[in-house]
């Protein structure tokens, strides 16, 4: 093997890193040495070749018990969101907790915001007996003051009757289009509130975080992800929260990002950014705009993703958030403005949509052209898999679906023939799709490396069965969706995704190799160190 070139300057690299280095290059996939200047990699070899350049300023790094990776890209997160509820009340069921202990924590919760009492991350899929947070159950927890809990799928949410009232919400509301007010077999409304239509109606009667508060809590979230081993996040909608004003925070935000940053700008905000000037890939090397999003449909395990057949046990099979001709407009301005697409599709009949919407707009040519992805694609059969082959559709899978609600999908939701289907990472492999995974964040936590053992194990985490075994992919291929392929995806692939000269120094250090553990215990492997263009950001 030989070595890469030294950059040729006077002074020596910034840093150089020795070790075991498996670079996801297929054409130099292991390395003993790396040399760092200005940010990125100038140099590859054997560790005497590029300890040499070394001066008595260049900082070395030698990994002696670890092995060195570029560093996790997180295709598809979501920080606005996410930030808004960083400090609410943790509802989450997935570490055990009961529905009692739910409530019990609302109870006991201080009010957060006003006299609000706010709570995230309630699922009613991963709790015995499918219990909901009704507005009569919220009543009993507190009758007079405010209570909304957002759903982990950040589709629904659940309140009280205070809230109802905060609102102005009374039972003869009508439906906004692409959302739903819930109400009980007697007509009355139920305290759920459906899609970001019916959301945003409470929302705007919630007392608000302050601009900085905001702020501040999008930089945890991106030293959290620094902290799992990624390098660079994808925020799948900007504008969301508090409109499109959120474009130029989150750019002006880049110089505190311990990670780099891409993101799209949601459809429901993104007329306004095009208004104020915004360009795909406006920004720096920190924070840049590429993409445009938009939803489709809702939540499977919400049972508000749109699907070909009833869910189980009801007499339902979810709606669409657009009709056919307004997403085949929306896909079509964006690709006229320049812009990449991401559409959110979660349910079979709207990954029939989407795609449907897809061939009508390219109109011939190939989504390759700005990398169009279909988010989730959840429940997708062969035929889905054919087609967006054919049309240059690249697949982003939220893998933490199988793990988390698998059993749920199986044996209450959809059906066992039905939940076969769910994220077939083989399948699009084997048809030469572009894959990437990802946590969406809350949905599920950053887990860059569960999400590869679950691509390999196909293993759920109640039952500890696989769910289709036949879509396990190896652990390089389950590599690659965290790193070669996430970073083609963000149109980040120049600069990292390898380790290769020319590319960021965006690194990271993990305790073991996942390609030589046991691949059940993939997920309790620990990151070290993270590394951002030559700089440490994370060390454990």
């Amino acid at each position: 093997m030989t070595d890469s070139s030294p950059d040729r300057r006077s002074s020596g690299p910034d840093l150089i890193v020795t070790g075991r280095i498996r670079t996801m290059d297929a054409d130099r996939p292991e390395a003993e040495a790396i040399a760092v200047t200005g940010g990125r990699i100038t140099a590859i070899g054997t560790t005497d070749t590029i300890r040499a350049l070394a001066t008595a300023d260049t900082e070395v790094l030698t990994v002696t018990d670890g092995v060195v990776y570029p560093g996790f890209v997180e295709p598809h997160m979501h920080y606005w969101a996410s930030a808004m509820q960083l400090d609410w009340v943790d509802c989450s069921t997935r570490d055990g907790a009961t529905f009692d202990d739910v409530l019990a924590r609302l109870r006991e919760a201080q009010p957060a915001q006003g006299d609000w009492v706010l709570g995230r991350l309630y699922d009613p899929a991963l709790v015995d007996g499918e219990r909901e947070l009704t507005r009569d159950v919220l009543d009993e927890v507190s009758p007079d003051r405010p209570i909304m809990v957002m759903n982990a799928s950040l589709h629904f949410a659940y309140v009280n009757s205070a809230a109802l009232a905060a609102a102005g919400i009374s039972e003869d509301v009508e439906d906004p289009e692409g959302g739903t007010f819930g109400r009980d077999d007697s007509g009355r409304l139920n305290g759920s509130l459906g899609e970001i239509p019916a959301m945003m109606a409470m929302m705007r009667v919630v007392p608000p975080l302050s601009q900085e508060q905001l702020l501040d809590n999008i930089v945890r979230i991106n030293q959290h992800a620094a902290v799992r081993g990624y390098t660079r996040t994808h925020d799948a909608g900007t504008g969301l929260a508090i409109g499109p004003q959120e474009v130029d925070l989150l750019l002006q935000l880049a110089p505190r990002l311990a990670g780099r940053v891409t993101f799209a700008v949601h459809d429901y905000a993104m007329d306004a950014a095009i208004a104020n000037g915004l360009t795909p890939f406006t920004g720096d090397d920190m924070c840049r705009a590429i993409a445009w999003k938009i939803i489709s449909d809702g939540s499977n395990q919400g049972r508000s993703g749109f699907q070909r057949e009833n869910y189980q046990g009801r007499d339902f099979r979810g709606a669409p958030n657009y009709d056919h001709a307004a997403l085949v407009d929306r896909i079509r301005t964006a690709h006229a403005h320049g812009w990449q697409v991401m559409v959110h599709a979660n349910g079979d009949a709207a990954i029939d949509e989407t795609i449907d919407a897809y061939e009508q707009a390219l109109d011939g040519r190939s989504g390759m052209d700005h990398r169009d992805r279909i988010e989730h694609c959840s429940f997708a059969h062969a035929e889905h898999l054919d087609r967006m082959a054919a049309l240059g559709l690249s697949p982003s899978f939220l893998i933490g679906h199988l793990y988390y609600w698998g059993d749920a999908f199986e044996e209450r939701i959809v059906g066992a023939e039905k939940a076969q289907l769910l994220d077939p990472v083989a399948g699009a492999r084997r048809r030469g799709l572009r894959v990437s995974t990802h946590s969406d964040y809350t949905v599920t936590d950053f887990e860059p490396l569960r999400e590869v053992q679950t691509q390999v194990t196909r293993i759920r985490r109640g039952s500890g069965l696989p769910l289709n075994a036949a879509e396990a992919v190896d652990v390089h291929t389950a590599l690659k969706a965290k790193t070669v392929d996430a970073a083609w995806q963000v149109h980040a692939d120049d600069t990292t995704g390898t380790i290769e000269v020319g590319k960021f120094a965006d690194l990271v250090v993990l305790d073991a190799d996942p390609a030589e553990v046991d691949p059940s215990t993939i997920a309790d492997i620990t990151v070290q160190r993270t590394i951002v263009g030559g700089r440490t950001v994370y060390q454990a």
